[in-house]
């Protein structure tokens, strides 16, 4: 359980500092719940909230393993420094992954919303930052190049350990009307499912994931979407791990 978070000064303090001291809070929970399941063997899935909340659970993942990627899924780039004086925004959140050395690439997938400080950030990245542009994605898949040679080619950029950073707005907007900044463009419900199953058939170990970002709306609609997504993310992690075997 969550336990409250109580201030008595905290009229006194401007709106990002009462935030800015919320998530700090938030974020030592997290990494102490995270690191506390880890140090068990257990295999860790974090629910969102926004795409802020992993800030504590990829802490705790640095800490178990010293080299590991983060493949990121995601309408948006999310490399703000400090977005609208908010730490831990949730458009700050890779900006901030990136700061522990034991994250060795961060692999962006389906970006399509971004802005020229962010460019600046993966260009003078040294390569650390990869990202596969949704526009780019979708040239190459027009002009003939199959979507599972595009997966190869992305697994390939991973290293042996990844973690999955997914915010649901990767996905095309029709599969999430609800989500908070839906962005057209995306992937389709069975590509992130072959993005998955070329991973887990690499040899590579999915060791943790987040997904962030599924909003209710009037229907069922965005949290049936978000539960499959999970279905799959929790399976391909068992896959990847030795837990469960794959039936073709």
């Amino acid at each position: 359980r969550f336990p409250l978070y109580d201030s008595t000064d905290i009229s006194e303090k401007s709106a990002p500092e009462q935030i800015n001291e919320g998530s700090k809070y938030l974020n030592q929970w997290v990494y102490e719940t995270s690191k506390s399941l880890l140090e068990k063997g257990k295999l860790v899935g974090l629910l969102g909230g926004d795409h802020s909340t992993p800030n504590g659970f990829i802490k705790a993942i640095a800490e178990k393993y010293t080299r590991f990627a983060i493949l990121q899924i995601d309408a948006h780039a999310d490399l703000r420094n400090a977005y609208e004086g908010f730490v831990y925004s949730h458009a700050s959140i890779m900006f901030n992954a990136l700061k522990l050395p034991a994250v060795s690439q961060l692999v962006q997938v389906g970006i399509r919303d971004y802005c020229n400080e962010e460019l600046d950030v993966i260009n003078n990245s040294k390569g650390r930052v990869k990202t596969f542009f949704d526009e780019d994605i979708k040239e190459s898949m027009l002009k003939g190049k199959t979507w599972e040679t595009i997966c190869k080619e992305i697994v390939t950029r991973l290293p042996d350990n990844v973690y999955i950073s997914f915010d649901i707005d990767g996905l095309d907007p029709k599969l999430c009307p609800n989500t908070g900044t839906p962005v057209a463009g995306g992937f389709e419900f069975h590509e992130i499912v072959l993005l998955l199953k070329v991973l887990a058939q690499s040899g590579k170990r999915i060791i943790g994931f987040d997904l962030n970002e599924v909003s209710p709306g009037d229907s069922e609609w965005d949290a049936n979407v978000g539960a499959r997504i999970l279905y799959q993310l929790c399976n391909w992690m068992g896959v990847s791990q030795g837990k469960l075997e794959m039936i073709s």
